[in-house]
């Protein structure tokens, strides 16, 4: 590992650290004040974890910024590369109220700040290993999106990508989503080289990085002839914005 990558992971890391540390007390007794007081906090928390980045000597890089609702009741549809994804829309997307489909593990386990927001801030979270368990949840959360209360963030790739790039559709979650909310538009958010600050396994961050995250304008669900058809659309989208923005790195 080069020194500046040293570097970078000792900074991101310390930083990421030190700001759930310091938020966790704060986001319990917040929550004390009901949701929206702990959803201001949350979104707060975000904008603070996003500083990491910086941290780490890397750069974060917003695009279609301008494509972001200002509304709930939207169901958002990302890759799944790193932690990036995980804490940077609390508050870009905070205008939409999101809410995770997470797995409930890190719920239950004692990740400061996390695991507490996992648990009190209405996230979906499902057991993998029990099927009915997870399709209720994500049908009582597809239910509340589709009342416009909250919105959806689900990563239908299911968990992180070692190398960062797009992997599988495991597509059950999110057809059984956009079956219980269809009055729901659809956003995709499509991250690149989150993997070289906060990437699966081991610390490592790769000093210099431009981590790019793009928010493709809302798709308008009346134009498709089913669900099938239109998570096909989402997978194409998202092929093609994340080859755009690989090769837009290549070129810098």
């Amino acid at each position: 590992m080069k020194w500046r990558d040293c570097l970078g992971t000792l900074g991101a890391w310390t930083a990421f650290a030190c700001t759930v540390a310091c938020f966790d007390p704060v986001l319990r007794v917040s929550s004390l004040f009901g949701s929206e007081s702990l959803d201001r906090m949350v979104a707060r928390l975000g904008k603070c974890l996003t500083y990491s980045i910086d941290a780490g000597l890397c750069h974060l890089d917003l695009q279609g910024l301008d494509n972001v609702p200002n509304r709930k009741g939207v169901i958002v549809v990302g890759n799944h590369q790193s932690l990036v994804e995980s804490f940077v829309p609390l508050y870009q997307l905070r205008a939409l109220s999101p809410r995770y489909v997470a797995k409930e593990v890190l719920g239950r386990c004692f990740l400061p700040s996390i695991s507490f927001v996992l648990r009190r801030g209405g996230h979906c979270l499902i057991d993998r290993q029990n099927h009915d368990q997870a399709i209720e949840a994500i049908t009582k959360l597809g239910e509340a999106v589709n009342r416009g209360e909250i919105s959806a963030i689900i990563f239908p790739e299911g968990t992180r990508s070692l190398e960062g790039n797009l992997q599988h559709f495991r597509t059950g979650g999110l057809r059984t989503l956009l079956q219980t909310a269809p009055q729901a538009p659809v956003m995709v958010m499509v991250v690149h080289n989150g993997n070289k600050i906060y990437p699966k396994g081991l610390p490592h961050v790769t000093a210099g990085t431009k981590i790019s995250m793009r928010f493709l304008p809302l798709i308008e669900r009346a134009s498709f002839s089913d669900n099938e058809q239109l998570i096909e659309h989402v997978h194409n989208l998202m092929v093609d914005n994340y080859r755009s923005l690989e090769e837009s790195d290549r070129q810098n």
